[in-house]
């Protein structure tokens, strides 16, 4: 996204002619067995948080030309709670039906890791495999009401330390548990807690007062054609650079002068361990053609979302990124 005019139009014409020849991402040939292997199966894909959540929306985005590529029926269903625990619960017992579908789980990899290295929760790579990351640029943002009188981080820091504010999230073993958790540190502060199950109890909480403060992944705070802007306002954003979104909102990253105080979502798709790694592979490729094709990158960018489909690989750095970040916080996650 960063790189020059020149780049881009140089990888453009590199792209093009390694496709005429049949090499670089992938012949021709090896595109159509991919595809036999998913010629009339039902695939589907199990996420935890719902319509144009950072889980469900890649897959809304992307699901019809999948199954135009790979000639499957293609499902999505959304299964929340426990951070992701009831969607990979129904995983396992859909691959162990042995019913006849492709059944992949997608996941927030904090949240999930939160639940299982802080939580207790299974062993995430005991129970399913790597198949691609999806995403891992979307930052979370601490927001207040539009109408609230906090203006600024600032504002909120002195609040903080004149009285105890209320702040709305997930449970702190949940999503945005390590956002929190990072803020806490940061500054020696201590926040109460206001535990809500959605996104639509979380705004209602900052509307009517009953929170000061919360959080919301940071792209969905911008208008997209599925929704306008909520009412809130963002204060601080957890990413490595500034929201080009929101240029005037400090990162935490800076504000606290921490040059590790930086965490972006990371989205990634699961199978049960017990698929064939042909058929994972198989996934693996439709996934990573479908997000590069023109029109899905230009439905991604209007509701502002970072679609980027990565290797297995690419899935295991960032869960070890996480786990550092956890490890280093894991006394204000446990409170």
């Amino acid at each position: 996204m960063t790189a020059g005019i020149g780049r881009r139009r140089f990888g453009a014409a590199t792209l093009l002619l390694l496709c005429f020849f049949g090499i670089g991402g992938g012949s021709r040939a090896a595109h159509a067995e991919d595809a036999a292997l998913l010629r009339g199966k039902h695939i589907v894909f199990v996420e935890p948080y719902g319509p144009g959540s950072v889980t469900n929306l890649p897959l809304a985005l992307m699901s019809a030309e999948i199954e135009r590529v790979t000639g499957a029926s293609v499902e999505v269903k959304s299964m929340g709670g426990s951070a992701g625990g009831t969607a990979l619960d129904y995983l396992m017992t859909a691959s162990k039906a042995d019913k006849g579908s492709l059944d992949f789980v997608v996941l927030d990899l904090t949240s999930r890791l939160i639940a299982e290295m802080v939580g207790g929760g299974p062993q995430l790579l005991q129970v399913v495999q790597p198949v691609a990351l999806l995403s891992t640029g979307a930052s979370a943002a601490l927001v207040v009401s539009d109408r609230s009188p906090i203006k600024s981080i600032d504002d909120l820091l002195a609040q903080a330390r004149s009285r105890q504010l209320r702040i709305v999230h997930l449970g702190r073993k949940a999503a945005f548990g390590l956002e929190l958790a990072m803020l806490e540190k940061s500054f020696g502060l201590t926040f109460a807690d206001k535990v809500v199950g959605t996104r639509a109890e979380g705004l209602a909480a900052l509307a009517s007062g009953e929170a000061d403060a919360g959080f919301l992944v940071t792209y969905t705070l911008l208008p997209s054609p599925d929704a306008p802007s909520p009412p809130v306002r963002p204060i601080l954003t957890f990413g490595a650079a500034r929201n080009p979104g929101f240029p005037a909102v400090p990162t935490l990253k800076e504000r606290s002068g921490n040059s590790g105080a930086a965490i972006t979502t990371a989205i990634a798709l699961f199978a049960p361990r017990d698929m064939p790694k042909a058929t994972v592979a198989a996934m693996a490729a439709a996934m990573e053609r479908v997000a590069a094709e023109p029109e899905i990158q230009k439905a991604a960018a209007s509701h502002h979302f970072p679609l980027e489909v990565r290797p297995a690989a690419a899935v295991m750095a960032a869960m070890a990124r996480s786990e550092r970040l956890i490890k280093a916080h894991a006394e204000y996650l446990d409170r």
